[in-house]
């Protein structure tokens, strides 16, 4: 969801232009009225929302920066076994389904960061088209809920792809271990 800020103008005096009954302008003192427990109940939700997208953005950028470490960590350890006195020799199966597995992730990594920058670019040139709050409510929130729907499905699949590589490496390395 993206951000709907609300104005905030709680408190906030402004001058209005009055004019007496004969006809010389008077300056008025209005004050706005309080907020209603709705608005406030918007605007809390909506300092919320903000809170926790961008709570989810952080651990979102850390799992990607830490798991793609994790599965180039693991795909040059594969090299560095199976490359032994000058010579590529064939690891074991394991090894080997965790190393194409590996770059089965960094494969979704790069396309999730790449389709989630062209969306989100898309949808900040459509911006630029909307012409009332009702086509950014319906439109550009529906859409924005879209992207971001989609990408927590990317985090979960690559959680799940790099859990099976961990695994399968895990298993690898005990089994070259004892055949060593």
């Amino acid at each position: 969801m993206t951000n709907r800020r609300q104005a905030n103008n709680k408190g906030n005096n402004k001058q209005e232009k009055v004019v007496s009954k004969d006809n010389r302008p008077v300056q008025k003192d209005l004050q706005e009225a309080p907020l209603s427990k709705k608005d406030k109940f918007n605007e809390r939700k909506q300092r919320l929302l903000d809170e926790t997208q961008q709570y989810m953005y952080q651990q979102s950028s850390k799992f990607s920066t830490v798991s793609r470490n994790l599965a180039l960590g693991i795909i040059g350890t594969i090299w560095v076994l199976t490359y032994v006195d000058g010579k590529l020799s064939t690891p074991n199966i394991w090894l080997l389904f965790s190393l194409i597995i590996g770059l089965l992730f960094l494969l979704v990594d790069v396309v999730h960061y790449f389709w989630d920058a062209i969306s989100y670019q898309r949808e900040t040139y459509q911006l630029d088209k909307y012409k009332n709050q009702s086509e950014l409510d319906n439109l550009h929130e529906t859409q924005m809920d879209s992207i971001n729907k989609r990408s927590h499905r990317f985090i979960v699949a690559k959680f799940c792809i790099l859990m099976l590589v961990s695994l399968s490496f895990a298993i690898g390395l005990f089994l070259k271990s004892t055949l060593v």
